[in-house]
């Protein structure tokens, strides 16, 4: 991918990011998360390690940019969910 590419993909992450809290949260709560304080609300770890691998975390800015590379179709969290369903199913 050409870095205009990339650039248009770095700009989804966080509102994927904004929708995905707020399909976690209370109603009432997820109001309050926007594009600007998304990134005090998640987790500070980027990666995991598991079975002597290090992973990236879901939903990390690593995750959401390895998704949107791999299926750039991608516009909105409904979109995320319908891939992983089928990749998993």
């Amino acid at each position: 991918m050409n870095s205009k590419q990339i650039k248009k993909l770095r700009k989804l992450i966080k509102p994927l990011q904004v929708e995905w809290l707020q399909s976690i949260l209370p109603e009432d709560q997820g109001k309050v998360i926007t594009v600007d304080n998304v990134d005090d609300l998640l987790p500070d770890e980027k990666t995991i390690n598991a079975g002597g691998q290090r992973l990236l975390s879901y939903m990390s800015d690593g995750w959401v940019l390895k998704m949107l590379k791999k299926y750039p179709q991608i516009k909105t969290y409904q979109d995320l969910q319908n891939i992983e369903e089928n990749k998993n199913g």
